[in-house]
């Protein structure tokens, strides 16, 4: 793009165009449902690749068919256009058929963590007046604990072993499978063969494109505040793969993506289940995945395509298990979710590189409410470690003054804002916590607010600071950003991981103390005289009064069940 002159606000220069092409900064948005964006890229290739599950292949030409097949399954029990249709499932193929099956006649998909508490299941089921839910077997016990003290009509059952080769669905059902409850001797329960084979015959009308019509619920993570049901649309997924096809560009027809992302994230759902799709890969799908086995699937399945959450690459760049294996294959590594710190950053980068990946990792920004990303690290220019790169090109970004309202200049920290494309159509049923969220600017445009301190250089590359939400405000009335205490204790050398919390003032005083929970490096002890070390390192780079005040040693940070550290149970660590 051809270079113009400043006005020192970034909403008005869109610094970021620069890095990309006219034809991307001017390609049309879709205008169609994600059931048939995926369709359009791959009625041309049907013979090729699209599921792995537990080592079985199917072809795109077997997903459709058995998309159709719920399709009609899910018409044959009433389903209508707009329904909100409820999934507590895993990453697995049923659930690819559920999402696009349910998606092709019209309906939404309500999509529900199902290792949550029975109660928040049921919550969430009754919200959405669900008259149909899937849920994976495994999980069964929760939903016979509250089957009654909801509105379901129908429980359609899947086996975890469903997609699983003959044999290894044999093997399951006699070992692990033998804890799994049968379904009660109840009509409203069934498994997924009945529920498909009573579909057989139905002739169910397909839903026509309408714009900002619902496509899912996502619930939001809830770290810092109330979970959410955030609507995306049919709209703000599409054009996610758009931008995805333009910023991230080496996604090529045929390779092979690990999903090891649960679907009832957007993160997950957006790209493990509908991107990968779009671009014509061969996606394998993990349904229970467990972190510390990441380096154990990457050298197995040898993805050229993968995301996840910082602390994944973290473990497999700490894997002793990769040991002299070439990672050549790895092409696009993308995280995002959670921080991830410019030591760490680095550290990640050299492994790569010892390990013949030709690439660095990739980085992305974003929240639910954005459909998930919503700045990346389009170009090599742009992926500067400890940013999170620029706005994804149907993205626009400013900086606010949080308390003002007023739009700051370039390397100001504020509060981010974010319009465009992707953004959800709102809160299910919570307009009041639609509006404290999206609220319209004189520039007339609806922006979402983050919650999240950054800012923005004059070439559109972004940095966070941290969630409003997480800043501590200590006893003397200072403000302080755990992130940025985390930054530098991370890098001394007897540290391997840290997060900081605000814990209660021992003197019942205003105010908080900013407290440092660290894991040690590996041979290093944890006594006072590491605490020491640790906080004089810390004054050498940061203000006295922003360093942390207070300091404990635990074997491991708690994460979230998608792999965030959990701050919540931190601060309630006695």
């Amino acid at each position: 793009m051809e270079e113009k002159q400043l006005t020192g606000y970034p909403s008005i220069d869109k610094p970021w165009l620069k890095y990309y092409s006219e034809e991307a900064i001017n390609a049309p948005l879709p205008e169609c449902t994600i059931y048939e964006y995926i369709w359009s890229c791959n009625k041309d290739h049907l013979e090729k690749p699209a599921l792995k599950y537990f080592g079985k292949k199917s072809t795109y030409a077997q997903m459709f068919a058995r998309i159709d097949n719920a399709a009609k399954a899910f018409a044959n029990l009433g389903i209508k256009q707009g329904e909100l249709v409820s999934l507590c499932m895993l990453t697995m193929p049923e659930t690819v058929y559920s999402v696009y099956g349910l998606n092709k006649i019209g309906a939404v998909c309500n999509l529900i963590e199902p290792r949550t508490n029975a109660e928040l299941i049921k919550d969430r089921i009754n919200a959405a007046k669900s008259r149909v839910l899937v849920v994976v077997d495994v999980f069964l016990p929760k939903i016979l604990q509250i089957v009654d003290k909801t509105e379901l009509e129908q429980i359609i059952v899947v086996p975890l072993s469903e997609s699983m080769p003959v044999h290894m669905a044999a093997g399951f059902k006699l070992t692990k499978g033998r804890k799994i409850p049968h379904i009660p001797a109840d009509n409203r329960f069934q498994y997924w063969k009945t529920f498909i084979a009573n579909g057989k015959n139905a002739t169910p009308i397909y839903a026509s494109y309408k714009k900002y019509t619902p496509a899912a619920i996502i619930y939001t993570g809830g770290t810092t505040g109330i979970s959410k049901g955030a609507l995306l649309s049919n709209d703000s997924m599409t054009a996610m793969a758009v931008q995805a096809f333009y910023d991230a560009p080496r996604l090529y027809e045929g390779e092979r993506f690990l999903e090891i992302m649960p679907p009832f994230i957007a993160y997950g759902l957006v790209f493990g289940f509908f991107i990968p799709f779009c671009a014509g890969l061969e996606n394998t799908l993990i349904p229970v995945f467990e972190p510390k086995k990441f380096a154990e699937l990457v050298l197995k399945h040898k993805p050229n395509h993968v995301v996840g959450v910082p602390a994944f690459f973290e473990g497999l760049a700490n894997s002793a298990e990769v040991g002299n294996q070439k990672l050549d294959f790895l092409m696009c590594a993308i995280t995002g979710g959670d921080r991830l710190l410019a030591s760490t950053e680095d550290h990640i980068n050299q492994f790569f590189k010892e390990h013949g990946c030709k690439y660095t990792i990739l980085k992305g920004y974003g929240m639910t409410e954005m459909g998930s990303a919503a700045t990346f690290t389009a170009t090599d220019a742009c992926n500067i470690p400890g940013s999170v790169g620029i706005p994804t090109h149907y993205t626009e970004v400013k900086v606010i003054d949080h308390e003002t309202g007023e739009e700051l200049g370039y390397n100001v920290q504020g509060e981010l804002c974010m319009t465009g494309s992707t953004m959800m159509l709102g809160y299910y049923q919570n307009d009041s916590e639609t509006s404290k969220v999206m609220r319209k600017h004189p520039d007339g445009k609806v922006w979402i607010h983050t919650g999240d301190i950054g800012y923005m250089t004059v070439d559109g590359v972004i940095y966070i600071v941290d969630r409003i939400k997480r800043m501590v405000i200590r006893p003397d009335g200072h403000n302080v950003w755990p992130s940025q205490i985390e930054e530098v204790v991370t890098r001394h050398p007897g540290v391997k991981d840290c997060a900081v919390v605000g814990m209660p003032n021992p003197d019942n005083k205003n105010g908080k103390i900013p407290t440092a929970f660290i894991v040690v490096e590996d041979g290093m002890e944890a006594k006072d005289a590491l605490v020491d070390d640790i906080d004089r390192f810390s004054k050498i780079y940061l203000p006295e009064r922003d360093v942390a005040m207070a300091y404990r040693f635990v074997e491991k940070l708690p994460l979230t069940l998608v792999g965030k550290v959990d701050y919540r149970t931190l601060e309630k660590m006695e």
